[in-house]
């Protein structure tokens, strides 16, 4: 775990709820080895943030008044190998499935207990990538579902060529009619591209489908 010999590390909380935002802070600044760098209540606080000083570990909100918490993530992630927790109310499979894939380091609900809270964050820093029973709930049943995929090539859930540069757009975050207009294919054609994607993964969301795809080595993590 963190040497208790060293610097407290830096936190910064990303919290629209102003009640929580506070009771966070407690939580932590309590733990002599941590210490609040900022609090912010939306995106546009956090951002005015970034690059003003170090901080260690980003804890943040999925569901933000003016954006998504994944997206922060994503954009810190670009620029640092800062560890950022998300800590929120959702713990459905789409959301836990978006936010890891922007990178997260863990995923934590918003009723994790204030010693285990401490704790994902201590873990968090350590290089580990703590997550609630309920999120690893669905990774686990992605692997299991992802084992279950695997076929040869020349498998019926084998993706064309097409397919995977369907699948490769929207992994750069292009809507459905901007891949048919980088495509040169019409709307409709996309949407027939994605039935076949979704039945050949077993998924039910775009995000689903990137996330099946990099784990079958079908895309790479830099599409």
């Amino acid at each position: 775990m963190t040497d208790p010999g060293q610097a407290p590390r830096r936190i910064g909380i990303v919290e629209d709820d102003a009640h929580l935002r506070r009771y966070l802070c407690e939580v932590v600044a309590a733990d002599a080895r941590l210490e609040i760098a900022f609090a912010a209540g939306d995106v546009a606080g956090a951002t005015q943030r970034i690059g003003t000083g170090p901080i260690d570990l980003w804890l943040i909100d999925l569901q933000l008044p003016d954006g998504n918490g994944a997206d922060l993530v994503r954009r810190l992630k670009a620029g640092s190998d800062v560890k950022c927790l998300i800590l929120t109310v959702l713990g459905d499979r789409t959301s836990v499935i978006a936010a890891l894939d922007s990178g997260a380091d863990g995923y934590l609900l918003k009723d994790t207990d204030p010693r285990a809270l401490v704790s994902s964050i201590l873990s968090a820093l350590d290089g580990y990538a703590p997550i609630s029973p309920q999120a690893a709930h669905f990774l686990l049943d992605l692997y299991q579902q992802a084992a279950r995929t695997i076929r040869p090539a020349s498998d019926e859930a084998a993706l064309t060529g097409r397919e995977q540069e369907v699948l490769r757009l929207f992994s750069r975050g292009l809507s459905y009619r901007e891949a048919a207009e980088v495509l040169q294919i019409s709307a409709h054609t996309i949407r027939d591209h994605v039935k076949a994607i979704y039945r050949k993964l077993s998924v039910h969301s775009r995000t689903e489908a990137i996330f099946e795809a990099r784990q079958l080595g079908i895309i790479s993590s830099s599409d």
